[in-house]
């Protein structure tokens, strides 16, 4: 009984000897976080891992769910890591997108820990892609001291803007031949008007003060549409002024 004893002991010790395998890891970041432009590309670079060591020259899938993210995955592009382990992707998506970044496993290798099982995938965490709608920001002068601020936006055909644009304009304060002001006053929250299957427009008419001397800046907040899949849903446009720089 002893023998048998001594001899189930030194292999449980031989066993917890075995060093753990470490598992690899990968990651992905979105830039920018706030969304890009339709028609534009958003930049997806990640980097894959095996502790502290890159893994380098290996398959990567770029896997994408489309808003409402009720839909299965689908693979956007495959690339392969370089010498650090890093990978970037750049698509141009059409809506709000989830994303995730796929390692693909491989089998067991020659020079492998003899005891070394087949690697499966690793997925990364899941990100959001907001795509904001395109748009173009214009005025005209229509009398001294009034000017019409037109904003254009550009959507997919299904998509339907339902919130009102807002206005800010605030004065130039010229100095050293440019603009100093930081900030600018809301002046009108106008409602965004379809214009046709894929193209909306807002406009207001905003008076200029005289103390701005005919010099002033402007920029607009179109905040999310419920249902859209276009933008930032927590996205909430200033209530009194805007930042300009």
């Amino acid at each position: 009984m002893t023998g048998r004893l001594l001899i189930l002991a030194g292999a449980l010790a031989l066993a917890g000897a075995a060093p753990a395998a470490a598992a690899p890891d990968i990651t992905l970041d979105v830039d920018p976080v706030g969304g890009v432009r339709l028609g534009r590309a958003v930049e997806l670079d990640g980097a894959a891992t095996d502790g502290a060591t890159p893994l380098a020259g290996r398959e990567v899938r770029l896997e994408v769910r489309r808003f409402p993210y009720k839909g299965a995955w689908k693979q956007r592009g495959t690339r392969t890591t370089d010498p650090q382990g890093r990978f970037s992707f750049a698509p141009k998506l059409d809506r709000n997108h989830e994303v995730r970044a796929r390692l693909v496993g491989r089998g067991v290798l020659p020079g492998d820990n003899p005891y070394a099982l087949p690697e499966g995938d690793t997925v990364s965490v899941v990100r959001d892609v907001f795509v904001l709608p395109a748009f173009t920001l214009d005025f005209e002068e229509l009398r001294t001291g009034v000017i019409r601020i037109t904003q254009v936006y550009s959507v997919p055909k299904d998509v339907k803007l339902t919130k009102p644009t807002r206005f800010y304009v605030g004065p130039c304060k010229l100095a050293g031949g440019r603009c100093t002001a930081k900030r600018a006053p809301l002046k009108a929250v106008a409602r965004t008007k379809k214009l046709r299957k894929g193209r909306f427009r807002a406009r207001a008419r905003v008076r200029i003060p005289e103390r701005f001397d005919n010099r002033f800046q402007y920029v607009s907040c179109f905040a999310y549409s419920p249902g859209s899949g276009m933008g930032d849903p927590d996205l909430r446009c200033p209530r009194k002024s805007a930042r300009i720089r």
